[in-house]
């Protein structure tokens, strides 16, 4: 061979024929590589069926039908059952040895099947190494989390917030991995836009507000589509993704079904419905004498699905009892429901001018009757948290201050957790009242002037209790209780045909005044 090269390099074209030859040989070896790692490399189908049998005799098969080469540990034994036909070399080595709580490994191109007390082995025996990565526009602190759980059980990783550097000691296989890592994370900061269907894109940016400092990252509002855009990391915007993920969703509703009665007392029961004796029929649950309100005591329990149609009978069967209204109102979570049963009583209010010195009489109405404010909060097993607020008013003009307007208040609040369906009940809402009676001659009794000496007007202070029955409905956003979701909607639109009307009443009113 010396020889050889001797007489090429001495030729005059030796030189030439020499790069030739070389290139020639570089060139059959490069094929050759590429040819031995397209073999190992390409997707071999593989077909086995073993029934029970040793898994080192299958790791085996599977290897002499892709050619490529194998070793197993001596670790590694046990018995397998598999079926697989046609499918690539990657996969049957997964399905044969990750189900059977071992790995394997590529290195070159041989295939080394390893049991993990070996590779758990290997690196603790391995050589471990320090580096030291200086980011450019992520946050190292923003990177912790992810990093510490990518090191292995004898690598350290430390954090230099200061120059926002990574400095990570482990072995070399965890220092590439940490290093592509870092590379991923460390972009730029970018903007990405997030258009919200359900949250109001103000609350969220108030939220978010609160979780990323300006340093790290812009909020932006765009009202006119109800979007939020975020200029961060991606680091950042991955957490803001799941910020947005969980707070983006249609909220749960609570349709919340009311009854108000009102019980006229006789002299036999002046002190009210004896509750605790219905308590005790009908194993009713809750305090059923608790003073929340000032001067008198309002008393609170509750009534399962049964117990609260039992109730109902008995109170309209054995009272002069008149159901005053039934309203049913649809609220979303946490927001609160307002029920009004009464009317809107007109008062002046006098302004002075304090530059002109003019007075300018102006008309405002305060809503009188029966008042219900629910706040219902939703758990997650399935019942309700109310904070009820029920009001009883009445209004009366005072002769003696130019009949002004005056308002006789009772009311109460309580916070009451209910099961969904179940209905909350609120007695000893007792007020005092007048009934006028007539007793007259017919016929005679009509005749003007005449009629007074034929009929007899009985003034007499009655009192009245008002019973409140409040059962929620959760409403779920998924629409499978398609029944309430109606007749939300069918609530709901006549809560703005009601709202409408109103105003034009109030109108009417004032126009008339």
């Amino acid at each position: 061979m010396y020889n050889m090269i001797s007489k090429l390099i001495i030729n005059g074209r030796g030189i030439l024929t020499l790069k030739k030859g070389l290139l020639a040989f570089i060139s059959i070896v490069i094929f050759s590589c590429l040819f031995s790692l397209s073999v190992f490399s390409a997707e071999t189908l593989v077909s086995i069926e073993a029934d029970n049998e040793n898994i080192v005799s299958v790791l085996k098969s599977i290897a002499e039908q892709a050619e490529v080469n194998l070793v197993v540990s001596k670790s590694v034994s046990g018995t397998v059952t598999v079926s697989l036909s046609n499918i690539p070399l990657e996969q049957a080595l997964d399905s044969v040895v990750k189900s059977n709580n071992y790995l394997y490994k590529q290195e070159n191109d041989i295939i080394n099947v390893y049991s993990y007390e070996e590779i758990k082995q290997e690196e603790r025996f391995s050589k471990v190494r320090t580096r030291v990565y200086t980011l450019k526009y992520a946050d190292v602190a923003d990177l912790r989390r992810i990093l510490l759980s990518m090191k292995s059980s004898r690598g350290r990783i430390e954090l230099n917030e200061k120059a926002n550097q990574v400095i990570i000691t482990d072995t070399q296989e965890k220092i590439e991995e940490v290093e592509i890592a870092i590379a991923r994370l460390d972009q730029r900061p970018m903007l990405k836009k997030y258009r919200l269907l359900f949250a109001k894109a103000a609350e969220v940016q108030t939220k978010l507000l609160q979780v990323i400092p300006p340093a790290k990252g812009e909020i932006f509002v765009d009202e006119r589509t109800n979007s939020i855009v975020v200029k961060a990391t991606p680091v950042i915007l991955n957490d803001v993704d799941e910020l947005i993920s969980g707070w983006d969703v249609k909220s749960r509703q609570v349709l919340i079904e009311a009854k108000i009665l009102q019980v006229t007392l006789d002299k036999s029961v002046k002190t009210g419905i004896d509750w605790q004796y219905l308590k005790g029929k009908y194993n009713l649950n809750g305090n059923f004498a608790q003073n929340i309100t000032t001067g008198s005591t309002v008393q609170v329990g509750m009534l399962d699905r049964r117990n609260y149609t039992a109730v109902l009978e008995l109170l309209e069967s054995s009272s002069d009892t008149d159901v005053l209204s039934s309203p049913r109102i649809v609220v979303m979570d946490g927001k609160e429901a307002s029920i009004l049963v009464g009317s809107s009583e007109p008062y002046m209010v006098q302004q002075k001018d304090t530059d002109t010195g003019l007075i300018t009489t102006e008309t405002k109405f305060l809503d009188v009757g029966i008042k219900l404010n629910v706040l219902p909060t939703i758990t997650e097993d399935g019942y309700v948290i109310m904070q009820i607020h029920p009001e009883v008013s009445s209004a009366r003009r005072v002769a003696e201050v130019d009949n002004a307007l005056a308002v006789d208040t009772t009311e109460a609040d309580t916070t009451m957790m209910v099961l969904n369906g179940d209905t909350v009940v609120l007695g000893g809402l007792i007020k005092d009242s007048h009934k006028l009676t007539v007793n007259k001659v017919p016929v005679l009794g009509n005749i003007p002037v005449v009629g007074l000496f034929f009929r007899n007007d009985v003034k007499e202070k009655v009192k009245q209790e008002l019973v409140v029955f409040i059962t929620p409905h959760i409403i779920e956003p998924n629409g499978t209780n398609d029944v309430l979701m109606r007749e939300a909607q069918r609530i709901e639109d006549l809560t703005k045909r009601s709202m409408l009307l109103r105003r034009k009443i109030d109108d009417n009113k004032i126009k008339k005044e």
